[in-house]
């Protein structure tokens, strides 16, 4: 495979260790899925290297998935950061004619019949997909924009993100003014790079790099703009699939919300919770519930599986709970059944493993 040549020197930012952080504080949710979106077109622009998913759960051959965990999302992010190709795929997404987006946004831009409409909902769909950063839309008596701040502590890699989503934007308003954009301003916090701002340069009139805050704005004015290519059928058919992008986060929601109710009842019951009892108080069926985590990427078990680990760590650390003690409190009817699920999580029994939390390091 032909070697693609870095464009710019390897940045001093961490950008793993800041993607580390913005797993963390995604906590479970770190495992949903969400649409692969603009990975797809950077992958194939820097020809998939070996790279590319290190440190992900992703194979490393066949491409990318059309649905990635989060963490893994972020994990990709911080890859082709680390190696200095930021500014090489701002290029890129700069010099395309296409909309460098997912399919729905993509079918929102298009078929919106006014640009209020089109941002509108282009701000909702990304709100809805991206863990990184959210959308505000805002308008006042002269001026209209959108606004992007960091959901999660992203660090230098806001640059990044922030640059690719405000392109989006203004390629929204190309599309809907099919003339150029003397009124528009836009402001990035990517440090400056002169390729960079010479292209940006070519789509808004006042361009600021290295500014405290990301946005675009435009005249008021603009937002009542007619698309010329609005299709009433087309336009329907996307926001019955951005309602489904946003009923998938209620289903994260409903997965988060079963992850403390298993806590809770190993916790006060020392049982695990049937999935009928949990339909039954989210006031679904057994099959709708299954339907809705699916949804997510994550399965009842792997909820249970993930709880029940969370708890038998924390009581392994304290010598004076014994084993069977242990068993009982996590929901196991016998300590083999207990040993049998803990043997195949770690490849070793409960009793090993506590001895390696006690035993003294070597030479001390």
């Amino acid at each position: 495979m032909r070697q693609l040549r870095r464009v710019s020197a390897v940045s001093k930012e961490d950008f793993h260790a800041s993607a580390r952080a913005a797993i963390r504080e995604l906590g479970d949710e770190a495992a949903f899925t969400v649409p692969l979106g603009v990975l797809g077109p950077f992958s194939h622009w820097l020809e998939f290297p070996d790279w590319l998913l290190d440190g992900t759960t992703l194979q490393k051959h066949g491409g990318l998935p059309q649905r990635i965990s989060m963490a893994d999302d972020i994990t990709v992010t911080a890859n082709f950061l680390d190696r200095g190709f930021g500014p090489f795929l701002i290029r890129k997404t700069l010099e395309t004619s296409r909309l460098i987006t997912g399919p729905t946004a993509s079918m929102i831009i298009r078929n919106a019949p006014t640009l209020e409409d089109a941002l509108v909902n282009l701000a909702a769909l990304i709100n809805a997909t991206n863990m990184n950063v959210s959308l505000a839309f805002e308008r006042d008596d002269d001026r209209a924009g959108v606004t992007i701040e960091p959901k999660l502590p992203i660090g230098a890699m806001l640059h990044f993100v922030a640059a690719i989503r405000l392109v989006l934007v203004i390629r929204t308003l190309e599309r809907f003014l099919l003339r150029d954009l003397e009124a528009v301003h836009l402001r990035l916090s990517l440090p400056f790079e002169a390729a960079s701002h010479e292209l940006l340069c070519t789509l808004a009139t006042d361009v600021e790099m290295g500014a405290q805050s990301n946005g675009v704005s435009f005249p008021v004015g603009w937002l009542g703009i007619a698309n010329p290519d609005y299709d009433a059928s087309f336009w329907h058919i996307a926001c019955q699939r951005l309602r489904s992008v946003e009923g998938a986060t209620d289903d994260r929601n409903l997965a988060i919300r079963l992850k403390r109710e298993v806590a809770r009842t190993l916790s006060a019951e020392n049982r695990v919770p049937r999935l009928k009892e949990v339909a039954v108080n989210e006031g679904v069926t057994v099959r709708t519930l299954g339907r809705k985590l699916a949804s997510t990427g994550v399965k009842f078990q792997d909820i249970v599986d993930r709880e029940r680990r969370q708890l038998i760590e924390e009581l392994l650390s304290d010598p004076a709970i014994g084993l069977a003690e242990i068993a009982r409190a996590t929901g196991y009817a016998t300590t083999s059944s207990f040993g049998r699920a803990f043997l195949h999580w770690y490849g070793t029994t409960p009793g090993r493993f506590r001895a390696s939390l006690i035993e003294p390091s070597p030479g001390r």
